[in-house]
């Protein structure tokens, strides 16, 4: 079968691109990698010359140096600057097919942030980088898919929101207009800066249905070309404009509410501050229509869907409270690191917090951080972006940055207790995944929610 390396890869060239996936990054300061090599004939290169059939079962890859070495347990190899394991044939997937790649980071900097062990089909890559293991896979396109699909959410969703799926999957990977890990010899990583790919782990019959009955199938815009795909969790009811994240615009995304056109939350968008406490708190939200809204997805229903990394909980609406001191100390390691508490500019006593601005959703795009001095002046920090905001607001990362303030005070006015009050998992933009759930749950097809969540598009097959 003919293909092309993605970075290549046009609509034009009517092929299916193979990609380079990082599972093991050298930021997460790896050393060694243990292994699981299943009862199939593999072949061991070193720096592209064959070296011996590495053998079943346990196994080990470590840094020496510059170089890598393998060993199992009755033989090692010699160093070499890139060795690979590559399959003698690549057969359909299965789940639990390929080699088993022990204690991979997975959530990286988020609240479900683990150690986990996946099994990874094809050509197996290591090399040292910044004097840390990279581990790469390379596959074809449809195969990674099949991987990602049952990696992002369950294989328990309906097909036609697996579907869906892998179109905004596929579309993001082939546009590749972001360069997630400069100066690194991979196209995407394993996780979710990029798509969480999790290797046959999670594998599914519906997930392989899911990519076949797709093959080749991009969402284009109007104007001709594949969108900039983009989807998170849960919008919490009103899609997100992507300028209003990123600070780009992009074809065929656009905010927009979570629900049907006649909806009656329409009236929320755009979420302004006068609107904010009825959308976060008010009554209607028991009887809301919105997709992604427990009465279309029962939160005691969630984890069956969600990837088996997450956890399940309540992400439609979500309440967290702080003591002040413990959300100062949170501030002063996320905000203000570096500086030691006698420091002119250090955060001594907290006294607010302001969102700025906000965008079509509600996400706070611009906070003011009010507080005191050790000299008791009084000062101000402003955190833009909603990912720096949502990792300034919580020990690991909050859900989502479309929140409402609430202090409780003292006597003196010195805020005692902050609770935030929020809406949805993630940024919001382009397709929420737990809105696509709820749509194929109520007998949508995949392009209906493809349609839904991103604007004047239609889908195309390039191979």
């Amino acid at each position: 079968m003919t293909t092309c390396d993605l970075a290549k890869w046009t609509p034009e060239t009517g092929v299916e691109p193979r990609l380079r996936v990082g599972v093991v990054l050298p930021s997460d300061q790896m050393q060694r990698i243990r292994l699981t090599i299943p009862d199939a004939p593999y072949r061991l290169l070193l720096d592209g010359r064959a070296g011996h059939a590495p053998p079943a079962g346990s196994a080990e890859v470590v840094c020496e140096g510059q170089r890598v070495r393998f060993r199992a347990a009755d033989r090692t190899s010699e160093p070499a600057g890139i060795l690979t394991i590559v399959p003698a044939s690549e057969g359909p997937l299965q789940r639990g097919g390929g080699i088993e790649v022990r204690g991979v980071l997975t959530g990286r900097g988020f609240h479900w942030q683990k150690r986990t062990h996946f099994r990874i089909p094809g050509t197996i890559e290591f090399r040292v980088a910044d004097d840390h293991l990279l581990v790469v896979n390379e596959l074809p396109l449809e195969q990674y898919l099949t991987c990602v699909v049952t990696s992002e959410m369950s294989g328990a969703c309906p097909l036609e929101f697996l579907k869906s799926q892998v179109l905004v999957a596929r579309a993001w990977v082939l546009v590749h207009t972001e360069d997630k890990h400069p100066g690194l010899p991979i196209d995407r990583c394993n996780d979710d800066c990029c798509q969480r790919y999790q290797g046959t782990t999670f594998l599914t019959p519906s997930a392989i249905e899911a990519v076949r009955s797709t093959r080749g199938q991009a969402i284009f815009h109007a104007g001709g070309g594949i969108i900039d795909a983009n989807y998170s969790k849960s919008c919490g009811g009103i899609i997100e404009a992507p300028e209003l994240v990123w600070g780009v615009s992009k074809p065929g995304q656009r905010s927009a509410v979570d629900a049907p056109k006649n909806s009656t939350m329409q009236r929320f968008l755009p979420v302004t501050q006068e609107k904010l406490d009825e959308y976060l708190s008010g009554s209607w939200l028991a009887q809301t229509d919105c997709f992604c809204s427990p009465n279309i997805v029962p939160e005691d229903e969630l984890p069956r869907y969600l990837g088996g990394v997450d956890v399940g909980g309540r992400y439609f609406r979500w309440t967290l409270r702080y003591n002040r001191e413990d959300l100062e100390q949170i501030l002063r390691n996320k905000v203000f690191n570096g500086q030691t508490p006698a420091a002119p500019e250090a955060l001594a006593t907290l006294t607010d917090l302001r969102p700025i601005r906000r965008g079509n959703s509600g996400r706070v795009i611009e906070l003011a951080v009010d507080y005191l001095d050790p000299m008791g002046h009084s000062r101000v920090h402003t955190i833009t972006d909603q990912h720096r905001i949502r990792d300034a607001l919580h020990e690991k990362f909050l859900y989502s940055s479309a929140f409402d303030v609430r202090i409780e005070r003292d006597n003196a006015g010195v805020p005692t207790h902050i609770k935030l009050v929020g809406a949805g998992w993630g940024h919001g933009a382009g397709l929420c995944q737990i809105g696509a759930l709820g749509m194929a749950l109520q007998g949508y097809d995949a392009a209906s929610i493809v349609s839904h969540y991103f604007a004047d598009v239609s889908i195309r097959t390039c191979y």
